[in-house]
């Protein structure tokens, strides 16, 4: 069968034999070799992980530790937070004659496994000393941290005149425990 063709055909055949080969052998034995091996790879990067994994855990408490300090994250048990914040608004309102206007109450929120407690503030007094209240809060009250201000003003009709006036928003995450 072959004797008949010239050497330009027998090569080509020739060529296209081993590519056939290649393909056959690849999908009966190197495709599994190499499957094998980059699970191999992923088990051996996995095993290198757990590995460091104590590291990993102690690294990753300090950075939670961290942004609980910053978000105000102190746990509360005893004490509540409503407490904390109309003492430190009291005696600085003492000090500096500025009036508690308007105090709603703490608002709750839970979302997952942190619950997020919301106090409102309205406060009346001249401007200074309405930004060192707020930047005294935002700086010595290590129980929650300032979200919002808003200053803004209001007529009263009694006196005819014009106040202004400030709301303060104080958040404090806490991680909700189930116990």
């Amino acid at each position: 069968m072959f004797v008949n063709l010239t050497y330009r055909i027998k090569f080509i055949l020739l060529g296209a034999g081993i590519v056939l080969f290649l393909i056959i052998s690849y999908n009966l034995a190197f495709k599994k070799t190499f499957r094998l091996k980059n699970e191999y790879k992923t088990i051996e990067s996995r095993l290198e992980q757990s590995k460091n994994a104590p590291q990993q855990i102690a690294i990753i408490k300090s950075k939670l530790d961290e942004i609980d300090k910053k978000v105000g994250g102190k746990s509360i048990d005893q004490i509540n937070l409503e407490e904390l914040i109309i003492e430190h608004i009291s005696s600085y309102s003492k000090r500096n004659n500025i009036v508690l206007k308007e105090y709603p109450g703490i608002h709750y929120f839970s979302q997952q496994d942190y619950t997020t407690e919301t106090c409102k503030l309205t406060v009346e007094g001249d401007f200074i000393k309405l930004l060192r209240l707020a930047y005294g809060i935002e700086q010595n009250f290590s129980y929650g941290k300032v979200s919002s201000l808003n200053f803004y003003t209001e007529k009263n009709y009694r006196t005819k005149e014009i106040e202004l006036l400030l709301e303060i928003y104080v958040q404090n995450i806490k991680m909700t425990t189930y116990e």
